[in-house]
């Protein structure tokens, strides 16, 4: 949030102080004009430094909740000679080499652990903090509405899990330090195809994939076959 919205209450506030404590001293010296006057504004400055910094800390929760981080940009690639399976680049914000997996199926799905702050301590700065879990390769009709069937799928996780489990404590101790929701999976998932590319984002809430424009004129033709993009999707 920009300074400009504590440094206004500020300035309005110490107004707003000075003209009060000099109205006190004119009414001590039994001029109540003079000092009522003073006292009026005196007060009107300091709710004007209320109302400012209220809508502060309000435009604030709508930057802070609403923040999206960058987590990851995969991209997958079709091996030879191998249906329905793809190499599976990973590449993190905070790391220099992609990591490479091999995943078989048509669609994939990776999943995050997050911890969530309550919304005042969004507002104060501390946003939910996550850590990707896992990444997998499955079939998108691999269960059956007639019956509970056992399906398979394939992946790898994505951390490990050195010293204190962060999570667990989180878990057990997040109330005592303002966790609203102490623990949580978050999860999402989109189809696998040659050349494909998603960048993975993340909100104070949830998991986001996005395909990027090229992957997003892949799918739509592999979803219907001779589908050509008007003026506006070229653009």
């Amino acid at each position: 949030m920009s300074l400009i919205w504590w440094i206004l209450p500020a300035i309005a506030g110490v107004i707003g102080l000075m003209l009060l404590f000099a109205g006190f001293g004119r009414l001590a010296k039994l001029q109540p004009m003079s000092g009522a006057g003073r006292l009026v504004f005196g007060v009107g400055f300091l709710g004007l430094a209320g109302i400012v910094a209220f809508a502060g800390l309000n435009l604030q929760t709508y930057k802070r909740l609403t923040l999206e981080r960058d987590a990851a940009h995969i991209r997958f690639d079709a091996i030879e000679g191998q249906p329905d399976t793809y190499q599976a680049t990973v590449t993190l914000p905070q790391e220099v080499d992609p990591q490479i997996y091999r995943l078989h199926g048509d669609e994939f799905s990776i999943g995050a652990q997050v911890i969530k702050f309550k919304p005042l301590a969004n507002m104060l700065g501390y946003d939910s903090v996550y850590r990707l879990d896992y990444l997998e390769g499955r079939y998108a009709d691999r269960y059956s509405t007639r019956e509970v069937t056992v399906a398979e799928t394939n992946g790898t996780r994505l951390f490990e899990n050195p010293g204190i489990d962060v999570r667990k404590l989180a878990a057990e101790q997040g109330a005592r330090f303002g966790l609203e929701d102490a623990q949580y999976g978050s999860a999402t998932y989109m189809p696998m195809g040659d050349g494909y590319e998603f960048d993975i984002s993340i909100t104070q809430d949830a998991l986001v994939a996005r395909p990027t424009e090229p992957t997003k004129l892949k799918m739509q033709r592999a979803a219907y076959p001779g589908y050509k993009p008007g003026p506006e999707t070229r653009q």
